[in-house]
């Protein structure tokens, strides 16, 4: 069994946050959003897809367009 002295407890509470605030930073700074062509494309898809249920198979994909 490893012990654990008390200054081997607050080096990893210090790395603990250290590591923490740098996560925190790293999401704050990279906030990604997608291009407003790839939404209309996704939704153009979504429009043009057509799902139907099929007496044979369980469902047929068509796109319409």
């Amino acid at each position: 069994m490893q012990k654990f002295t008390h200054s081997d407890l607050l080096e990893i509470t210090e790395q603990e946050n250290d590591l923490k605030t740098f996560l925190k930073q790293k999401k704050e700074a990279r906030m990604y959003s997608p291009k407003k062509e790839t939404i209309s494309n996704i939704l153009n898809y979504s429009k043009a897809l057509s799902v139907r249920k099929s007496k044979k198979l369980d469902f047929i994909e068509m796109i319409l367009n």
